[in-house]
């Protein structure tokens, strides 16, 4: 899936992707996607919940912030279903989920471009 900028660009902060989805439920799940795209690649993709639940277990054990805190916090309910029932992501044939392009355009608030020039 291409896009106007890579997953690493998106500005993951405590909470994460506020005001973007109408639901924090929703702006966490699409955190985790953003976080799990960014590590594997850095590159907007398909991912299963072991690719999910790999990445914030590896973000848990280095003590990576912000998800290492999240993981932990009760208040930190990501809900995938939902993010998908809302148009923000798609299943596809074997239930790995990505971003929509509606998901990708409300993540742009949140976009902070790399200070690198352009050659």
């Amino acid at each position: 899936m291409g896009s106007r900028f890579l997953p690493s660009e998106v500005v993951l902060i405590v909470p994460p992707l506020v005001g973007t989805m109408g639901a924090a439920e929703r702006e966490h799940a699409a955190a985790i996607i953003v976080r799990a795209c960014a590590q594997l690649a850095d590159v907007w993709q398909p991912l299963s919940p072991r690719d999910i639940g790999l990445v914030l277990q590896a973000d848990e054990l280095a003590q990576r912030e912000p998800f290492a805190s999240l993981v932990r916090n009760p208040f930190f309910r990501p809900n995938v279903r939902d993010l998908v029932e809302a148009g923000f992501a798609e299943f596809d044939a074997e239930e790995r989920v990505s971003l929509t392009a509606k998901g990708l355009d409300a993540l742009l608030p949140w976009v902070r471009r790399s200070e690198v020039a352009n050659g």
